[in-house]
């Protein structure tokens, strides 16, 4: 049954980081058995991890601080890290005769109200993990002091994801936040108060996502499943041939607009741009539709 929350609730503690050497280790050996049978991803390639091995060897070496920036496409983006962490840098170190001390791993910077969704399991996870939480939308000084000593003391690297949020697309970013460069900034600051000389670094990791098989019965699935939702017939002759989806993607975009405008006229009184449909230009059409309704205040 569904909780149904109807009143104010307290707000979120702060979860400090408490890393746990034994349940890092536990997690990184479950790991691999955990993206194949509760995940959808078969394999994990990288390009360039030799970088990341001598950025590694320089931190250890007490010459650098450095935060991972990942591109942020979907939620399994942490785990894809935690294997390139726990698995490939360490390979790709010994191919290249590199001795990095171990565990290979860095301070994640999560959203506080992921456990709010995820459980709150997931929230005494991170922390056994050493990563440290924030809450978005307010100024969490908390976290931010908690983040700003780990960046310039802690025990790994920072890892953190400038976007803030997922968005689902491996080829376009999200606007992305300026608190990633405000900690560099903090952890220079930091490290020259201290009298220490490391150089502070932002690395930035991209992260992209593509199918093993063609996904035309999912996408087809997923029309269907909309059309219905929204009132259109989802009747049709060659449902999952891929010529056939697009046309069907435009007719349900055009669908969810419509019913956008009319409850924004009818009911908020909105009166919206007219704008001139040109059939050689429908998604620039679907587009401007778009952010008129994005623009309502």
């Amino acid at each position: 049954m569904t909780d149904v929350i109807n009143q104010a609730q307290p707000p979120l503690e702060f979860i400090p980081p408490a890393f746990n050497p034994s349940a890092l280790r536990v997690i990184q050996l479950g790991l691999p058995s955990y993206l194949r049978w509760k995940t959808a991803i078969s394999q994990i390639e990288a390009d360039n991890v030799e970088v990341l091995v001598n950025l590694y060897r320089q931190f250890q070496e007490g010459k650098i601080r450095f935060l991972i920036a990942f591109r942020h496409p979907q939620a399994t983006d942490p785990l894809c890290l935690g294997y390139l962490l726990s698995r490939l840098v360490p390979r790709v170190a010994r191919q290249q005769g590199i001795s990095l001390q171990h565990p290979i791993h860095a301070h994640f910077i999560y959203d506080r109200g992921i456990t709010l969704w995820a459980g709150s399991q997931v929230g005494w996870i991170a922390s056994k993990l050493g990563a440290t939480p924030i809450q978005r939308g307010k100024a969490d000084w908390t976290g931010l002091r908690s983040a700003r000593d780990l960046f310039a003391n802690g025990r790994f690297p920072m890892a953190a994801a400038p976007e803030g949020a997922t968005n689902g697309l491996s080829e376009i970013v999200n606007p992305l936040e300026p608190g990633i460069a405000q900690m560099g900034f903090w952890c220079a600051e930091d490290l020259h108060k201290a009298g220490r000389d490391e150089q502070v670094l932002i690395v930035p990791i991209g992260i992209q996502y593509s199918y093993v098989a063609d996904p035309w019965g999912a996408i087809a699935n997923l029309l269907t499943k909309l059309e219905t939702y929204s009132g259109l017939p989802s009747t049709h002759s060659h449902p999952h041939l891929p010529s056939f989806l697009y046309p069907r993607l435009l007719s349900l975009a055009e669908r969810l607009l419509s019913l956008m405008e009319d409850f924004y006229t009818r009911f908020y009184h909105q009166k919206l741009p007219e704008i001139p449909a040109k059939s050689e230009e429908i998604n620039i059409f679907i587009a401007a539709r778009l952010n008129a309704l994005l623009n309502i205040v």
